[in-house]
């Protein structure tokens, strides 16, 4: 079988497609594009040949969407001649604006096409190609698509990466001080300005008026634009502060990882947007979470992602309440049984459901 693999532009659409470019035996190609970071981050970890395409992402109602809408062609026409020598069998595409023009090209070329929908709210991209694919694979059973694409959906979970299930095993076979709180905090592949700010403001703020709280490690992944930013905020107020009041405080800061399976197991409580990556990577490590959707996501597909996974298993708190963030993270960091709870939730809430969809995939891959 001969598999083209398409995904592009954030962690959350290249990481699912490489989970399942793994598991796929013959002939593959994986095409990517070429304009963020994300592409770069992710293309040496890639199994097999790499293809870049020059595409540009379909954003708003102005000069910018225009533009997109123009690069599609040229971007079909570069595909169908990676076809010519390629030939592939099937298409899947992961989602981001560089699948269309590679799931159109793979219909044109008379292969297979699926389209993998890893959110609870179908993307631009994804709708679009769901008219001609013949079947959309779903992360969420609910999740929210045009009608036409739910006759020819099925459900199949989130692809999960051995790697990540590697990383998640050794961490949580590691010892740990049961007085100690381990904290990963995480916006994604891109990170996240204000989720940062959000926890490093309302850390200074409870470490300043508490008597007593836990013992804290922070595990920190900042993205690249707020890496300098966090640090400088660690270093000038929080230690300052910790050291002043006699709190036990350590971090370790950085602006990317591909090592998620470990930052998760070590964990006790991950602070994280709400993309489907994560939350369903927390959801397969049974590990108590607050997630702070990103405002103004698609849909709000960031709020109803780790709802419709976890139900009432997590925390959700929106990015403008701050006072509710900060009550929960004091009641987390000065009472011990909280995490336990939060815990025991999670566990009971996951334990008969089925995460990874990887193995579904391939076998829908092969007809």
């Amino acid at each position: 079988m001969k598999v083209c693999i398409v995904a592009g532009g954030t962690g959350g659409h290249i990481v699912p497609a490489i989970a399942v470019a793994e598991k796929i035996q013959g002939e593959k190609l994986f095409i990517t594009g070429r304009l963020r970071k994300a592409e770069e981050k992710f293309s040496k970890q890639i199994p097999g040949e790499v293809k870049f395409i020059d595409v540009r992402p379909i954003v708003g109602k102005g000069l910018s969407a225009i533009i997109g809408f123009i690069s599609v062609i040229p971007a079909v026409k570069q595909v169908l001649e990676i076809f010519k020598n390629f030939k592939p069998e099937v298409v899947i595409g992961f989602g981001g604006y560089v699948s269309g023009p590679v799931l159109l090209a793979g219909k044109l070329s008379g292969a297979k096409v699926f389209v993998f929908e890893q959110n609870s709210f179908m993307g631009f991209a994804n709708k679009i190609s769901s008219f001609f694919a013949d079947k959309v694979l779903l992360s969420f059973p609910d999740a929210e698509i045009p009608s036409f694409a739910r006759k020819k959906s099925v459900h199949v979970g989130f692809p999960i990466r051995d790697k990540f299930k590697a990383e998640l095993s050794s961490a949580m076979s590691l010892g740990k001080n049961s007085e100690s709180i381990n904290i990963f905090v995480t916006g994604g592949s891109q990170g996240a300005l204000s989720l940062n700010l959000l926890f490093l403001e309302t850390l200074k703020k409870i470490i300043s008026s508490s008597k007593e709280i836990r013992k804290i490690k922070v595990f920190h992944q900042t993205g690249d634009i707020s890496y300098f930013l966090v640090k400088e905020f660690y270093e000038r107020e929080i230690f300052p502060l910790a050291n002043k009041k006699g709190f036990s405080f350590d971090v370790e800061i950085f602006s990317f990882t591909d090592r998620m399976g470990y930052f998760i197991g070590v964990a006790d409580l991950v602070i994280s947007r709400g993309g489907a990556g994560t939350v369903f990577e927390v959801a397969y490590a049974k590990k108590p979470a607050i997630f702070v959707p990103l405002p103004k996501s698609i849909g709000d597909h960031q709020f109803k992602n780790p709802l419709k996974l976890f139900r009432d298993a997590c925390i959700i708190v929106r990015q403008e309440e701050k006072g509710r963030f900060e009550i929960i993270m004091s009641e987390i960091l000065k009472k011990h049984t909280m995490l336990e709870e939060m815990k025991k939730r999670v566990e009971e809430e996951m334990k008969n459901i089925q995460i990874d969809g990887t193995e579904k995939i391939i076998d829908i891959l092969k007809g």
